[in-house]
């Protein structure tokens, strides 16, 4: 039975892999002069955390401080793309209307995402995601656990909330995010095809089923 309700944040409550492709390519040209392909995407950037994505892109090993001032770096090219482009700069479709019967109906919810604190706070900001969300129950990567495709990002979020991992529902993105859940034992994963095209998502054993946005999420609770 599904008791409490965890969210993946980029390419699946909103669908930015344009703007993240975006920000990587203008930083890493910037850094190394190079162009990154489609299949490093897919492999080293969507729902990884920074430092797998930088070692692999710059070619070392980064202490944490080093970590830190890079992805910032990185992420101000992000954020400035975000409010450039104020239109897209939103929640996917049905979203905000599932946020609000997950509150009629008092099911706890968190969010489960790679980003840092900065950009946590910037969309809580602009996103006016405290209407559904206590700040203070989102996982973010701090540093301090690994990152996807290790389960400790899905297992922290279910602690947060207070609700065992089989009796949580996963909304999730990227291949590394669902490798996660699952090995988190979460009860329910569905596949949200934003990065991930559907056949390649039908390829990844473990999902519940694979949706296009939230029109109907309410039937996953069923």
């Amino acid at each position: 039975m599904i008791k409490g309700v965890i969210f993946d944040f980029n390419g699946t409550m909103f669908f930015d892999s344009d703007i993240q492709e975006s920000a990587w390519r203008v930083f890493l040209r910037k850094k190394t002069g190079k162009e990154i392909t489609d299949r490093e995407f897919h492999e080293y950037v969507h729902g990884r955390n920074a430092e797998i994505s930088l070692s692999y892109f710059l070619e070392k090993t980064f202490n944490k401080c080093e970590i830190e001032s890079l992805a910032e770096e990185k992420e101000v090219i992000y954020r400035e793309l975000c409010l450039r482009d104020k239109s897209r700069f939103k929640l996917t479709n049905g979203l905000p209307k599932f946020l609000e019967v997950l509150k009629y109906n008092k099911l706890p919810c968190t969010i489960a995402t790679a980003s840092g604190l900065k950009n946590v706070k910037f969309f809580f900001e602009h996103l006016n995601l405290d209407k559904w969300f206590d700040f203070n129950d989102i996982v973010y990567d701090d540093g301090t656990f690994l990152g996807k495709p290790e389960p400790d990002i899905f297992i922290k979020a279910s602690q947060k909330i207070k609700i065992a991992p089989v009796n949580c529902i996963v909304f999730e993105d990227a291949q590394s995010g669902v490798i996660a859940a699952k090995r988190a034992e979460i009860g329910r994963i569905i596949g949200i095809f934003a990065n991930l095209s559907q056949s390649q998502l039908q390829k990844i054993e473990g999902l519940h089923c694979i949706v296009e946005d939230f029109s109907n999420a309410h039937i996953f609770l069923e």
